[in-house]
């Protein structure tokens, strides 16, 4: 009968020793992986969920256009909203499905007379995938790249009309009733006190005909634990701050029209996001600070965001 004895850790040999060391740091990164935050409410990250893990996350979006009531000109209230899915593939893939719905209320004065519209409906689906190229993580720390492709799909309502019988530009339309791309990059820097995000995108419709203008996105943040939670069940507080910045060329109407309604905004925002378990939840506001295109697009002081998600 043989008898065996616990080695002591001078004693291991060093293929145990490296074990030894691996399995500390994992632990270390495991536990230090609950205290890393998703994106705020305007970018994107290359944060991927692991193999088999779901991902639902619900936006919702606030802003009014225009002046006060009464006031002239067009005023709009745009209430938009966007329900996603997501699904790791593996450590570096996962898949994402996303479906936008919106409620907007037009306002116009005609002749001292005020004229209503409401359009509302299901948006256009987007399905993604986002591919993390690259990794680096060390004990409390991580930094990672992400390449984002997305495929647009016309399941949105494009023949909406206003109160006179026009129909509405792309942009003010549920859906376009084209085709689409969208292609993305991100990158972060995770520590367990704070980390920094960044996003471009770039989205684009086929065709000639009604279809909206292509569009640019970008942008930045930093976050910074206020409470840190040490484990997955604790409270934890983030504050992010960044910039937002987007530019959206002219859309196109029937007969390859310009609606001539580019514009450009930035501004900075502002991000608390609060986890707890496995769920996430944040409230944002942006304040647009430079301003060019379109009035209509531009005559807003804020926009209002919030979102709830969670993993399993």
């Amino acid at each position: 009968m043989t008898k065996h004895t616990r080695s002591s850790p001078g004693s291991l040999s060093a293929s145990e020793r490296c074990l030894h060391v691996a399995a500390i740091v994992g632990l270390l990164l495991g536990s230090a992986a609950v205290t890393f935050a998703h994106e705020p409410l305007w970018g994107e990250t290359p944060a991927i969920f692991g193999p088999r893990v779901f991902h639902p996350e619900i936006r919702i979006g606030l802003t009014r256009h225009g002046g006060p009531p009464g006031s002239d000109g067009v005023r709009s209230r745009e209430l938009e909203s966007e329900y996603g899915l997501q699904y790791g593939i593996n450590r570096f893939v996962n898949v994402r499905l996303s479906l936008p719905a919106i409620q907007t209320n037009l306002e116009e004065e005609v002749g001292g007379i005020t004229q209503r519209t409401r359009v509302s409906g299901v948006g256009d689906a987007l399905l993604s995938v986002k591919y993390r190229f690259h990794l680096r993580q060390d004990t409390g720390f991580q930094r990672a790249q992400a390449l984002i492709i997305g495929w647009k799909l016309p399941t949105g309502d494009s023949h909406r009309r206003d109160s006179t019988g026009i129909r509405l530009p792309p942009g003010d339309q549920p859906g376009s009733g084209r085709h689409g791309l969208e292609m993305g990059y991100a990158v972060d820097r995770e520590r367990l006190v704070d980390s920094a995000w960044a996003s471009v995108f770039y989205t684009h419709e086929f065709g000639d005909g009604f279809r909206r203008g292509d569009a640019v996105e970008l942008d930045a943040a930093y976050g910074r634990w206020i409470v840190r939670p040490n484990v997955a069940e604790d409270l934890g507080i983030n504050l992010a701050v960044g910039i937002h910045a987007e530019a959206m060329a002219d859309d196109r109407l029937e007969g390859a029209i310009s609606a001539e309604n580019a514009h450009q905004v930035a501004g900075v925002q502002v991000t608390p996001i609060i986890t707890k378990g496995r769920a996430q939840y944040r409230v944002g506001v942006f304040v647009p600070l430079l301003k060019s295109g379109d009035e209509e697009e531009t005559d807003f002081n804020y926009e209002v965001r919030a979102g709830w998600e969670m993993f399993f």
